[in-house]
């Protein structure tokens, strides 16, 4: 009908404008609104793009719905996502049986997802900042994909770790990509399929101080440098910029939404 047609489109331009405004901000300050100063996030959007959360206001999910971690130096934290307290459409997608908006409490595969960290990527002291990602759970079970490692760059102003991102790679020529592993860095750790209410990544943080300057941590003077921190990539004059080619996450979560728009709206997760 025109009513579901109209739903559907407006959930495409939904996540259309959700996705495309992650470029807005690709080299401004640190832009993730709704995280403090070193604080991570697990952002990500799920495969129908009905769900979403980068730490920004542009999102469907709200932080209530995130576990963040404060990084405060080199060791080991953990983020997640926890969609059991249930979320509705960021379209308003209605039940076409009863009227009322749906209510998931599941997400659909991964369209993308990431580690967001709010570093000023123009502050040298986070150039060697590096994210290893040990685990990825959804629900509990291991996905993580074996002989694969995490790499990170510069992004939305701040710092990104990739889970899952089809539209990037690991390039050793950009001096603002870090990993542990050159040889194994991918942007894809999981090709975690199907649906999931919860979703844990537990992460080593490398290449800062012990007494990295992030907010309320106060410099020792005896702290030394990680000795396990990879050596920095050949300079490049990419610094800085994303790669992620977020204008191609935006026209795919639009054609996402329009090709499942149909089945979000007969079926009511729960």
């Amino acid at each position: 009908t025109n009513m579901k047609l109209r739903k559907i489109l407006a959930a495409a331009s939904a996540a259309v404008v959700a996705a495309a405004s992650m470029s807005v901000f690709a080299f401004a300050a640190p832009s993730f609104t709704n995280l403090a100063e070193g604080e991570a996030m697990l952002g990500f959007g799920d495969a129908d793009w009905k769900a979403s959360g980068w730490g920004k206001d542009e999102a469907s999910l709200d932080m209530s719905y995130f576990t963040t971690a404060q990084i405060t130096g080199n060791g080991t934290y953990t983020v997640g996502i926890d969609l059991s307290a249930g979320y509705e459409n960021l379209a308003g997608i209605e039940d076409e049986n009863t009227g009322e908006l749906v209510t998931y409490t599941t997400a659909n595969g991964i369209g993308a997802m990431g580690i967001n960290v709010c570093f000023d990527a123009d502050d040298e002291t986070y150039d060697n900042f590096g994210i290893n990602i040990t685990s990825v759970k959804f629900d509990g079970a291991e996905t993580i994909l074996d002989g694969v490692v995490s790499y990170t760059n510069n992004e939305d102003g701040g710092k990104r770790c990739n889970v899952f991102n089809q539209w990037a790679n690991y390039d050793a020529s950009k001096e603002d990509h870090i990993t542990s592993n050159p040889d194994a860095a991918t942007s894809i750790l999981t090709d975690f399929a199907g649906e999931w209410t919860t979703c844990e990544v537990t992460f080593e943080v490398f290449g800062l101080d012990a007494a990295a300057p992030v907010e309320d941590n106060t410099p020792d003077d005896t702290a030394t440098p990680d000795a396990t921190a990879p050596s920095t990539p050949a300079s490049s004059d990419s610094k800085g910029s994303p790669d992620t080619g977020v204008e191609g996450i935006a026209a795919v979560a639009g054609l996402a939404v329009v090709a499942g728009g149909a089945l979000v709206i007969a079926k009511k997760r729960k």
